[in-house]
């Protein structure tokens, strides 16, 4: 049994990023090596529909602070009528949101599901 259906982690992820169908199609790599650190990450398996549907909704943000992250990195520049040519900064606001969300719905989980994911390494051998 997958611990995450994949369907479902696209879906949280379109609402959350408001992308059609074809436009969250170009982020499905994003999404799956979301849902590969999730297969890492996880102590055990959801017990439980509410437990996985709140393991997909965490997935997708994590995916969706990736995204933010991505568009708020790429440089959007525009033209005006009269031939100027201006570039727009992205506003970190909404990448600090995206992170808000993200740890909130990882703070959601149920304790013990997932092992803490704020550091880099699980052990030392010494």
């Amino acid at each position: 049994m997958d611990r995450l259906d994949i369907t479902s982690v696209t879906g949280h992820f379109r609402v959350l990023a408001q992308l059609t169908e074809e436009e969250a199609a170009v982020y499905l790599p994003t999404i799956k090596s979301e849902m590969a650190y999730f297969d890492r990450i996880f102590l055990r398996d959801p017990s439980g529909d509410a437990e996985k549907h709140l393991c997909e909704y965490a997935c997708a943000c994590k995916a969706f602070f990736d995204y933010t992250i991505l568009k708020a990195a790429t440089s959007k520049t525009y033209s005006t009528q009269s031939g100027g040519i201006y570039a727009k900064i992205s506003d970190d606001v909404t990448v600090s949101n995206a992170e808000h969300l993200m740890r909130r719905a990882m703070a959601a989980l149920p304790e013990g599901l997932i092992s803490d994911d704020g550091f880099v390494f699980e052990g030392v051998k010494g």
